[in-house]
Formats: C-alpha cells, structure tokens, sequence
C-alpha cells in the first residue's frame, strides 16, 4: 500500500510536459537552449492583432523544428475591428503554407479589445474556427476564465470540437487552479507564468 501511494503522487510530474509561446523571432540555437532546459513544445505567433501576418513567424517555426523541436504550433491574435475572419485565417495559412512552415495547430488567442456587442464576438469566433476547418488545420483557442466571459458571455458552443489553452499566472505547473467556464471542463495547456527571460529572450511558459 505504501508503495501504490508514492507511485501514484509521482505520476503527475512524469506526465508534466513543459513549453513555451513566443511573439518575436526565436533562433534554431535558443530554441535548442530551450530543449536542453526540458521544454517539449513550442507556439509561436502568427497573426498580430493589427490585422497582419507575423513575417517573422515561419522562420522561428522553421528554427524551432529544427533544433529538435517536433511539437510546434501557432496563435493567431484576431482583429474584430479589421473585419472579415475567414481571410485572416486563409492569410495565415496561406503564408505559412508558402513559406513551408508546418504547424501541429492553430490557436485563436481571445482576449483583449474586441466588440462590446458579445453576439458580434461569438460570429466571428464561428466564422475563424469554420475557416480553419475548410482548410483541414486543427484549431483550438486560448483565453482565460475572465477573458472569456467578458468577450464571449461565456458561450459553450466551442467546448465540443475546440481545445482550451487557457491563461493563469499563478506559476504552479498544474491545473489544480481550473474552474469550468465556457462549457470546458477539462484544458488541455495552462499558460502559468508571462513575460520571463530564459534562453536569450522573452517568453511565456506552459504546462501540458
């Protein structure tokens, strides 16, 4: 029985898988820095919210598989002020298609500025995500509990087919701090902690 106890306490930690999202252009030798500190996986900005492509995105994609990196994916930071949802997701794939950059999944990244009209917002989550899908790219969205319910009213039509990648920086590499919103009941990645220095530059860290 002792036994079974410690083996079960320890099973969280060896299934941690740690990574981290950048927002600016990332070296194959930082990211190779990165996985000799223990990182898995990598998303990397694609789309800025002044609606336009990152120019610098698919050369750190590209950096990043190189230097061992074999989980990769982006975010993608709508502009509901820019209009017209669909070709900003044909854009971003269009370019990183172009350029050979290959991505695992596309996030959408929810926060921030967006319509105060809350059925404005769900539109255009809807027509992103129907995009995505046409051109056969997996999706998911990241946002927070707050985020969600202030810019979504915390709509629950996206729980069923969309993963969560949500944000709380409580520096704890666990979802023990997750309360169900937006009909998730369960995250897939966890942004902890925001903004630290580690290889070189600035990041965000993640937990999986």
């Amino acid at each position: 029985m002792f036994i079974q106890i410690i083996l079960i306490s320890i099973v969280p930690t060896i299934l941690a898988t740690l990574g981290v999202d950048v927002s600016q252009r990332v070296s194959q030798e930082q990211f190779a820095c990165l996985k000799e500190s223990g990182y898995k996986f990598v998303i990397v900005r694609v789309y800025r919210s002044v609606g336009v492509v990152d120019t610098n995105s698919a050369q750190t994609i590209k950096n990043a598989r190189a230097a061992g990196l074999n989980n990769v994916d982006a975010y993608l930071l709508p502009c509901i002020s820019c209009g017209d949802a669909p070709q900003q997701v044909i854009e971003t794939i269009d370019y990183l298609r172009d350029e050979e950059a290959q991505i695992d999944r596309l996030w959408f990244d929810i926060e921030g500025q967006w319509n105060n009209d809350t059925d404005i917002n769900i539109q255009f989550v809807d027509e992103l995500i129907k995009q995505t899908s046409t051109l056969d790219v997996k999706f998911g969205i990241y946002t927070s509990r707050y985020q969600w319910i202030s810019i979504m009213n915390d709509a629950t039509k996206f729980s069923s087919n969309s993963p969560l990648w949500y944000a709380h920086y409580d520096n704890d590499q666990s979802f023990r701090d997750f309360q169900s919103f937006g009909g998730w009941t369960q995250p897939l990645i966890k942004q902890f902690i925001s903004d630290v220095k580690e290889c070189g530059m600035i990041l965000d860290k993640n937990f999986s």
